[in-house]
């Protein structure tokens, strides 16, 4: 692995260079293994690189190097390419229990990693054993199994911090002066650069995503509140994510880009929250801009109180957006409630013919019919040192085989011959 800051061992990369299609200005080269988008496909080296991966937020936080590999290596042979994980972690030095936003109790369990923390208004980055030192120990294992990372650099809710974390040190008062008030804006900039500058040169990166799922508003119960009226659109979050998507490009040439947004379309008159853009949302623009190199939505009918049908739809949809604009859009969470938890949670039942198996493997089907490449939530692995990865109602477990046969392990064998044939 080679930082910017050392590992010398690999100094080569940066004359190991293939010719390919740029995104970034002044663009002309691009190291060898560094994927990049060409039209509305991902490649890789020359070759199409259609994939099928997953989410593994929780990687840097088990602290755990062995365990980290185990999971790598285990999605390598299930045929998986890509996974996605969090590279930040926000904390506030003293805590106020019920204070905004309201972090800790995650999934993943406690952890003494953390990326930077907060003081009087103050920031600073942990680049310590604990902080991202543990990161670079999560790449590195990413270089040597042949994964790529999605890096995705904040979070719009509670968990692990966020967003919110910025705004509440820095005087702000709502969820969404994240996205213009300069003092906010150019703190978050100080630590992307700190991560970005880190990892600029490992080819284990497949692209920095400006946050998870950003929108004008969180949970309004865990969160700072949203801005009254209309002073949150589409034009104010493309604006944000413009400026971002140039900052990290004038830092890092070589890798992706992405905003990590859900899929919220904006048509003029919808009703439906998914596409009238009432979070700030707008595919289209979004997709289009030339700082962003693909899009991404994210599917859960279950918390969005969607049909099936209506899911199905919203992928097709998406993969009509690909087709249109020819930049490639990443179908990069989708999940289905195992029945247990959707009743105790929302006391809801499905069809008996409403799977999970049954559900996903048709939006697997569609994805692929499109030429997207996919990644389920979540990654899911029995037989660590701590035991079973977290379960949050959605994790599939590769060791399940009644569920990871059809949904993981079989998909990708669909994906990668459907790569082979591009």
């Amino acid at each position: 692995m080679k930082f910017s800051t050392g590992a010398a061992a690999l100094a080569l990369l940066a004359t190991q260079a293939i010719a390919s299609p740029t995104s970034g200005k002044g663009q002309s080269k691009r190291p060898k293994g560094f994927p990049y988008a060409d039209g509305e496909h991902f490649k890789l080296d020359g070759q199409p690189f259609l994939f099928t991966g997953s989410n593994a937020y929780w990687l840097p936080f088990i602290n755990s190097p062995p365990d980290v590999k185990i999971a790598m290596e285990t999605a390598v042979k299930a045929g998986q390419k890509v996974i996605r994980t969090w590279a930040f972690n926000d904390k506030n030095t003293t805590f106020v229990p019920g204070g905004l936003p309201q972090y800790g109790g995650e999934g993943a369990g406690a952890s003494p990693v953390y990326f930077q923390s907060w003081k009087d208004g103050k920031a600073t980055i942990n680049y310590g054993a604990n902080g991202l030192q543990a990161m670079d120990k999560v790449v590195k294992l990413a270089e040597e199994t042949g994964v790529k990372l999605i890096m995705a650099l904040t979070n719009n809710w509670a968990d692990y911090g966020g967003m919110d974390v910025y705004t509440v040190n820095l005087g702000g008062k709502y969820h969404d002066d994240f996205y213009h008030v300069p003092k906010i804006v150019n703190a978050f900039k100080k630590y992307v650069k700190a991560v970005v500058s880190r990892y600029k040169d490992s080819p284990a990166i497949f692209a920095w995503e400006l946050a998870n799922e950003p929108r004008c508003k969180a949970d309004g119960v865990r969160n700072l509140p949203r801005s009254a009226g209309t002073n949150c659109s589409y034009v104010m979050m493309d604006a944000w994510i413009a400026e971002m998507g140039a900052y990290i490009k004038d830092i890092d040439e070589h890798h992706m880009v992405t905003w990590g947004g859900e899929g919220e379309f904006f048509y003029e008159g919808a009703e439906d929250w998914a596409y009238a853009g009432s979070d700030g949302g707008n595919f289209y623009a979004e997709l289009a801009l030339d700082e962003m190199d693909f899009g991404t939505f994210h599917l859960y009918p279950d918390w969005w109180t969607k049909t099936i049908e209506w899911s199905n739809q919203w992928i097709i949809d998406h993969g009509k957006a690909q087709k249109k604009l020819k930049k490639p859009v990443l179908f990069e969470e989708y999940g289905f409630l195992n029945p247990a938890d959707r009743l105790a949670w929302l006391n809801r039942t499905m069809a008996a013919n409403e799977t999970r198996v049954a559900v996903m493997s048709e939006w697997q089907r569609l994805s692929l019919k499109y030429e997207m490449s996919d990644m389920y939530w979540q990654f899911g692995l029995c037989g660590l040192s701590f035991g079973c990865s977290t379960n949050d109602g959605f994790t599939i477990y590769v060791n399940n085989t009644e569920e990871s046969t059809p949904l993981i392990y079989e998909h990708a064998k669909k994906v990668n011959a459907a790569n082979r044939k591009l």
